[in-house]
């Protein structure tokens, strides 16, 4: 039985002595908006914070073709870089979306009026004042009375202006998992617990009014422009060429996660296409966990992502990525080593390589797993 771990690299005891700090270990991980919402395997804010600073300036454009929930976008946009976010999960990009929109004081206003009427506005709704979105098994899911709560709820978010609905359904969002049967955020699994009737309403306004206070923290700080889209990180037509300034990202790590099924229910709930969210997915473990199954087809995926960032880059910029290695059909994998050899065949110089310890403490994901280091990777394109 192979041991599982982040790290397989051939020089992984020269990189762990590199000098530059990555580990930022005594750090808040989640200040203000960070905290918007759960999502697996999440990286840290001071990472794409240090990058940023090192390796861009005031008014350069940063992508992350990989956006999650919004770590490097938000980051980006409140050091005054515009930036592009792309990821083909639509929770991913409801997320980075509420989290990097400009909320003036009336959007403001329009939410907390939301909160502190909201019980008043579900006790007083009819019946006909539900949105419950269809699919099969949605009562294996959840418990009727969940289900009811839930779709007063969206209702009442949709009637509000387009910021504050923005915002007000990325917390919806966000508690969504909590009032359901499914067993965590990184476990599809069902586990049937008890529902109270108006729990959701009532760990839902709890969401908000934390939100509301840690988004006034930021909310009047200057800041840039920020596109988010749905899409294919392997193509990125719609992006110039040599206009990106910086890329930084974490791609999906091999065989690791599934991003499609661990928010399928959340997808249901905003109305995202479970389809694009599963079709496109790279890395997903449902794919790699298969008997004989072999790391190929991620190497290929990913490679096309490479040669799309090495065309959108301007000369003599950089892209840092963040990964760690891989155990597919009970062989290790050295995704790092991968990476760097693709890279450089595509005409990327590998400028740094550092391994990061994780702080399983303040880890983004489930604190049980086994991982705590990571690669990260500095690339360049020369010309």
């Amino acid at each position: 039985m192979i041991e599982r771990k982040a790290i397989y690299a051939k020089d992984a005891a020269i990189l762990k002595k590199a000098k530059i700090d990555w580990d930022f270990r005594e750090e808040e991980t989640q200040p203000h908006l960070h905290a918007l919402h759960p999502y697996p395997a999440r990286f840290i804010p001071q990472i794409p914070r240090q990058a940023i600073l090192n390796w861009s300036k005031e008014g350069d454009i940063v992508l992350d073709p990989f956006c999650g929930c919004g770590t490097t976008l938000l980051e980006s946009v409140l050091l005054k870089r515009p930036c592009i976010g792309i990821d083909n999960n639509a929770v991913a990009c409801l997320v980075s979306k509420a989290k990097t929109a400009e909320y003036n004081k009336k959007d403001k206003e329009a939410l907390i009026d939301f909160e502190n009427k909201l019980n008043d506005i579900i006790k007083t709704s009819s019946d006909l004042q539900l949105s419950i979105p269809e699919y099969q098994s949605i009562e294996y899911w959840f418990d009727k009375k969940a289900i009811l709560d839930l779709g007063k709820l969206r209702w009442a978010i949709s009637q509000l202006p387009e910021k504050p609905q923005l915002l007000a359904m990325a917390v919806l969002s966000a508690i969504i998992v909590n009032v359901s049967y499914q067993d965590s955020d990184t476990r599809y699994s069902r586990k049937v617990t008890h529902y109270n009737q108006g729990h959701a309403i009532i760990f839902y306004k709890k969401k908000l009014k934390n939100v509301l206070s840690r988004l006034e923290e930021i909310r009047k700080m200057p800041r840039e422009k920020c596109e988010v889209r749905l899409g294919d990180s392997r193509n990125l037509a719609w992006i110039t060429n040599n206009s990106i300034k910086l890329i930084v990202t974490s791609p999906p790590y091999l065989n690791a996660y599934d991003y499609h099924k661990y928010h399928r229910h959340r997808l249901h709930w905003i109305n995202g296409d479970i389809n694009i969210a599963r079709d496109i997915e790279i890395g997903k473990h449902d794919d790699f966990s298969r008997p004989e199954a072999k790391p190929d087809q991620y190497f290929k995926d990913m490679s096309k992502c490479f040669e799309e960032w090495y065309r959108v880059l301007s000369a003599q910029r950089r892209a840092l990525i963040v990964i760690g290695d891989a155990i597919v059909s009970g062989k290790p994998v050295s995704v790092g080593d991968e990476f760097i050899r693709i890279c450089k065949e595509i005409g990327f110089e590998v400028e740094d390589h550092w391994i990061r310890k994780i702080n399983k403490n303040k880890k983004s994901f489930n604190r049980q797993a086994r991982i705590d280091e990571e690669h990260l990777i500095l690339l360049r394109k020369s010309s």
